[in-house]
């Protein structure tokens, strides 16, 4: 193969590529106007049900106490350490929470408060019991 010969073949190559990317992208394009006009404009999109905004509190002048709670992924959690404690996360209408406190040092007082969009849904004042439940659905 000349020079000549080498060079008409790679001209042609890009030549037909440029052809074979203008046939593709215009039938893309066609392809889509096609499934725009014909879409079902008429169904309604789907909705996630609404969710609240949990917050779980602990209070307390205890000094060691066991936490239990369900947590964001509906898991029971325990967590170990001392009052004031919190915990946010989002949930949907329905679905149980609850936080469970133990004293573990029998002194001191332990409460919990369950809210839900700010509000409080369920509470325990603070107490000297060995444990206490703070539990009840999301409204």
């Amino acid at each position: 193969m000349s020079d000549f010969d080498e060079k008409t073949h790679y001209l042609t190559g890009i030549a037909r590529s440029r052809r074979m990317a203008i046939i593709f992208v215009s039938l893309a394009l066609i392809i889509g106007a096609v499934g725009a006009r014909f879409q079902d404009r008429g169904m309604e999109v789907a909705k996630d049900p609404p969710s609240a905004r949990i917050d779980y509190a602990v209070t307390g002048t205890a000094t060691n106490v066991r936490i239990i709670y369900v947590n964001d992924l509906a898991y029971r959690t325990e967590k170990i350490g001392t009052p004031p404690w919190k915990f946010g996360f989002r949930a949907r209408q329905g679905r149980t929470l609850e936080v469970q406190v133990d004293n573990l040092t029998q002194q001191g007082t332990i409460g919990c408060e369950i809210r839900a969009y700010g509000n409080v849904i369920y509470s325990v004042a603070e107490t000297s019991d060995a444990t206490i439940t703070c539990a009840t659905i999301v409204p």
